[in-house]
């Protein structure tokens, strides 16, 4: 039996029919920058993350670099980001002329670590932070995080590329935020047709400011307040998305429900694997299944899997500051539990569409590996 690490078929072939009859509509109205169909997107996905605001732009990078603008970021600032995340993260940064500031992560979460961010601000001062809501969960001391942030004078930018759908203390992760980003790059939980962004607030005037720089920064047609950037959506991508969101509930659900069977397999491995998932007060979206071997060797375990026709992801090889151009970045501490945990991690098949038989096929090659005598 074959299973991927991640088809978009399954999703592609729910929202089909609606999206190109949307197709049809976007093309006859000529909607292909901007438009009533982005319109109402954005309008969902506000009423739908519990923000105010929400700006879409052309994908989730440049949310979190125009976020960070609108932040007041730019050259001087030193800005936090953890180590563990995906590069795009950290060249937001350097792309707006900031120095990026390189702090570890909570071994038991794998999210920021917030008594390391309090120590990078005691030791090299910190005008921004990037908090990533890492892996389909979030961490559970959110709060905290924002209050720091707040009462620190740190502009906290969280990027939520991975957090459709996830709540802390039952709310939306987004819900309060100052600035928080989406990705829609077509592997996400809710993903588009194409490359595509947004980002949230609860500012009017953030809001606005948002809008200007994602066009050009313009104020009327041909005037111009800010120098901006060429950073919009069109009404197919929109369509399609909205489309999407109409079964948000239903790729939720089945992303869970493989979560939560592949979580009851690694408590049956107790010992030979170490499980990753959303801690006490978070309500994970089920973007990934997460673990580290403790025993078997990597190579070992992802070639035999894929002898069952099985591929496994490794989400992510290599920390930021393994990555050459990270040499610039300011390193606080010796960033080791992130180094420790991308040394053997696997993550196995999740995506909406799998079957009851592939779910158990992984389970069972997974299981007759890692607890081989």
């Amino acid at each position: 039996m074959i299973v991927p690490f991640i088809d978009l078929k399954p999703v592609a072939a729910l929202v089909r029919q609606r999206a190109l009859d949307a197709f049809a509509q976007v093309v006859d109205g000529t909607e292909f920058v901007g438009g009533p169909t982005v319109a109402a997107l954005e309008a969902l996905l506000a009423r739908k993350l519990d923000v105010a605001h929400a700006v879409t732009c052309a994908s989730g990078t440049d949310a979190l670099v125009i976020a960070l603008a609108a932040a007041g970021i730019g050259p001087g600032a030193r800005v936090a980001v953890p180590n563990l995340t995906f590069w795009a993260t950290y060249e937001c940064i350097e792309r707006l002329g900031a120095t990026p500031v390189l702090v570890d992560v909570d071994p038991r979460t794998l999210q920021m670590d917030l008594n390391q961010l309090v120590r990078a601000h005691e030791q090299v001062g910190l005008q921004g932070a990037i908090l990533v809501h890492l892996m389909g969960w979030a961490t559970p001391l959110l709060a905290e995080f924002r209050a720091f942030c707040g009462d620190n004078g740190i502009a906290l930018v969280e990027d939520g590329a991975q957090a459709y759908g996830v709540r802390v203390g039952g709310r939306s992760v987004f819900a309060g935020a100052r600035w928080s980003t989406l990705s829609f790059y077509p592997a996400k939980v809710v993903g588009g047709c194409m490359n595509g962004g947004a980002i949230l607030t609860d500012d009017p005037a953030q809001a606005a400011l948002l809008r200007k720089l994602c066009n050009h920064g313009r104020a009327t047609h041909y005037t111009y307040t800010h120098v901006g950037w060429n950073s919009r959506i069109g009404g197919m991508q929109a369509a399609w998305l909205l489309a999407v969101l109409d079964h948000d509930d239903t790729l939720l659900g089945r992303r869970r429900a493989i979560e939560a069977e592949y979580q009851s397999l690694f408590a049956s491995l107790q010992g030979e694997v170490t499980a990753y998932g959303p801690p006490a007060g978070v309500e994970g979206n089920g973007y990934l299944s997460v673990c580290t071997l403790s025993r078997r060797a990597l190579g070992e375990v992802t070639g035999r899997l894929a002898a069952e026709g099985i591929s496994v992801g490794r989400v992510y090889p290599e920390t930021l500051d393994m990555q050459p151009p990270a040499s610039r970045a300011l390193r606080i501490g010796g960033l080791a539990n992130a180094r420790d945990y991308c040394r053997s991690v696997v993550n196995l098949p999740l995506y909406f569409g799998m079957t009851d038989a592939q779910v158990e096929h992984v389970r069972a090659a997974f299981a007759g590996v890692v607890a081989d005598p």
